[in-house]
């Protein structure tokens, strides 16, 4: 969905062969509540930033939510240089289980903020900011259960992880992991992985 507002989506099961969910340029207040989604990958923003006069994405909550066998449940996805400069604010995911999450690399691939960076055509010029996930729980297949990867140019900025408990059930005999790059945030509460930011 795009340039949509004041939309609520509730009380659902949803299984396709591709994204539960996709968010796209100009969408405001949208709330997701008490969705089951067994679909390839999960709740995706983006990809944003790829086309001229391209609109902020604010206000999203997504709530109460499972997510079975997907990959890449949580994801905000920029494009490499981006023809448009614009803002993603003001998300919250909460309360969210993660049933042996897939993810390929891994808000971010379990939880995936990811800006794509290519060398050649340069960074991702969205502005991520004011992102916060909490209570974020379950099992994941890959040992990089938190992955935020953020543009160097524009960083990623006040992203909040409170109480993340994502442990690993995959064949590699450790404990789940988060990855960061040009993230500014905080972390409270319990956090299973290890976090990754200061």
């Amino acid at each position: 969905m795009g340039s949509c507002s004041n939309i609520h989506i509730s009380n659902t099961n949803i299984g396709t062969r591709d994204d539960c969910i996709v968010i796209l340029s100009g969408t405001t207040n949208l709330d997701i509540s008490n969705v089951k989604c067994g679909s390839v990958h999960g709740i995706s923003v983006g990809s944003l930033g790829k086309n001229k006069d391209e609109k902020d994405v604010k206000h999203l909550t997504v709530r109460d939510t499972v997510f079975n066998g997907t990959s890449d449940d949580i994801r905000i996805k920029t494009g490499e240089s981006s023809a448009s400069i614009i803002v993603v604010t003001n998300f919250i995911y909460e309360n969210i289980q993660m049933i042996e999450l897939e993810n390929r690399s891994t808000l971010i691939r379990s939880i995936a903020l990811t800006h794509l960076v290519n060398m050649k055509k340069g960074e991702s010029h969205v502005q991520i900011q004011d992102i916060k996930l909490k209570n974020i729980y379950g099992t994941s297949k890959n040992i990089v259960a938190v992955n935020l990867q953020c543009s160097k140019s524009f960083p990623c900025k006040n992203v909040e992880l409170i109480d993340i408990n994502l442990k690993h059930t995959g064949l590699e005999k450790d404990h789940s992991k988060a990855m960061c790059e040009n993230v500014d945030g905080s972390v409270r509460g319990r956090m299973v992985s290890q976090h990754c930011l200061d």
